[in-house]
């Protein structure tokens, strides 16, 4: 029973492990390619929320996954992220749709933003939100968080499947040993 614990821990283990290196390196190159793009994984793109301006549904530190909408599929009431004229990237409610654009408030602000956000700087509705996610993803970016939580679990799997490949060609040596 012990080991095929071991065994199924180690496969979730190595299959986690290979799903973030290939995430990783995906979003890598996404954003070596075009810094000004938010990177998209199957269509969603993962970001960190910064401040606590949507409070308490989403706070700071929380991930998000924004899912591309057609501008007539956002209303009244959605979660909105999208791109100020000044390049800053802002999640916040859709207060009201207008041909114009979306008149948007943040939940824990006490007035409506001060410009609409305009379809073309639209980069999604929110699709999940990931408490706290947004701490974990900034520390697996950093060259810390990638050796704790990407290499060493890693290594930690070579170094245990060496293990278990070397114990069971002593075991089959011995074994044709005492058959001689």
């Amino acid at each position: 029973m012990g080991k095929k614990l071991a065994r199924a821990a180690m496969y979730f283990l190595t299959v986690f492990v290979l799903c973030s290196i290939v995430f990783l390196l995906f979003s890598t190159y996404q954003a070596k390619k075009d810094p000004m793009k938010v990177p998209s994984f199957f269509g969603y793109k993962p970001m960190t929320v910064l401040t606590n301006s949507m409070k308490p549904e989403i706070s700071a530190g929380d991930m998000i996954l924004v899912k591309e909408a057609k501008t007539e599929d956002i209303k009244k009431g959605d979660i909105l992220t999208f791109q100020t004229p000044q390049k800053r990237v802002v999640t916040h409610r859709v207060a009201e749709a207008t041909p114009q654009g979306f008149i948007t408030k943040g939940d824990n602000n006490n007035v409506e933003d001060g410009e609409r956000a305009k379809p073309a700087n639209v980069i999604g509705k929110v699709a999940f939100i990931l408490p706290n996610a947004g701490y974990i993803a900034k520390l697996i970016s950093s060259k810390l968080g990638f050796s704790l939580f990407v290499l060493l679990p890693f290594l930690l799997y070579i170094l245990i499947e060496v293990y278990q490949r070397i114990s069971k060609y002593l075991n089959d040596k011995e074994k044709t040993a005492k058959v001689h």
